[in-house]
């Protein structure tokens, strides 16, 4: 891997005038000596040359400097991979930019000893901003988590930053440190509770082929909660994946409607309790149980049942 490019330049020259400038130097004896980072930043410059046993120090101390070099694969690899996250941060999905860069991180191109390529140095600062926005989002939910509103919201952040910062230790600790404080309310308990819940199936997008899982995984959530902050939050979510105008099934679980069996002939006036595999739990207005198979059910209740099936 080539870790020096050498460029001999004629001191005569216009493009040698210019690196003087841009590179001022002390001295004016022949050979004008120069290493420029890939990031275009002056590493060492001096004139006069340097004698035999100090060249080898120079030069490694320059490569110490000059971080991570790439070989070209790696280069075109880190710049598609971060093509695709700075997408999803200006999207708003911080996950995603996380997972699309991870692979990169673990390598070892980013992080400490990052190089200086124009690849590597847009990739560091989409990491970098990527903090920020962590930082900012931490500090606004620490006010937040006061309110019924969008305490929801806090929790299902707070959660989700504890997987994206995986590579900022400090930022981390700081998500870690703060769970640990609201898990100390024993009020927040069932709240966090559901708030896991829905991280759950929000992740379930990013597996491969995910998407329609996680629609239908956060869909049956919303059906099932018997909360406005947690339908609000998913519904939110939902619409990112699938649309501003996307709404939730007219079906509310725990409402009493009539169901139907395949035939028509038979109905009954109940709510659902709970749902298996095969079967389903109904109750009457009369506080009758029956356990029903699914498959004896016309299409319409099979239909709205597969919403909620896990």
């Amino acid at each position: 891997m080539v870790q020096f490019v050498p460029l001999k330049l004629n001191v005569d020259t216009d493009d040698a005038n210019k690196v003087r400038r841009q590179f001022p130097i002390q001295g004016n004896r022949l050979p004008f000596v120069y290493v420029i980072r890939a990031d275009n930043k002056k590493i060492y410059g001096a004139s006069g040359g340097l004698p035999g046993d100090q060249l080898p120090a120079m030069m490694r101390e320059a490569l110490r400097q000059a971080g991570r070099i790439l070989s070209p694969a790696q280069e075109n690899n880190l710049r598609a991979a971060t093509a695709l996250a700075k997408t999803a941060f200006e999207a708003g999905d911080l996950y995603r930019t996380f997972i699309n860069l991870q692979p990169s991180i673990k390598a070892g191109l980013l992080g400490p000893n990052a190089g200086f390529s124009e690849a590597s140095t847009q990739a560091t600062e989409l990491l970098s901003n990527l903090s920020q926005k962590g930082l900012a989002n931490l500090e606004s939910l620490q006010f937040q988590l006061d309110s019924n509103e969008i305490q929801m919201q806090s929790l299902f952040t707070l959660l989700l930053g504890q997987r994206i910062y995986q590579f900022d230790e400090a930022l981390l600790n700081k998500y870690r440190n703060t769970l640990k404080e609201v898990e100390k309310n024993t009020e927040l308990i069932s709240t966090i509770e559901q708030a896991r819940e829905i991280e759950k199936a929000f992740l379930v997008q990013y597996a491969r082929g995910g998407k329609s899982k996680a629609v239908h995984a956060l869909t049956r959530l919303a059906l099932l909660s018997r909360t406005n902050a947690k339908r609000e939050l998913i519904l939110q979510e939902l619409r990112r994946l699938e649309g501003s105008d996307f709404e939730l099934p007219n079906f509310e679980p725990f409402a009493i409607r009539t169901w139907k069996d395949e035939s028509g002939n038979f109905s009954i006036s109940a709510k659902v309790v709970s749902i298996s595999g095969s079967s389903v739990v109904l109750e009457t207005e009369g506080n009758e149980q029956i356990t029903v198979p699914i498959i004896r059910l016309g299409k319409e209740e099979r239909g709205l049942l597969k919403l909620i099936q896990p």
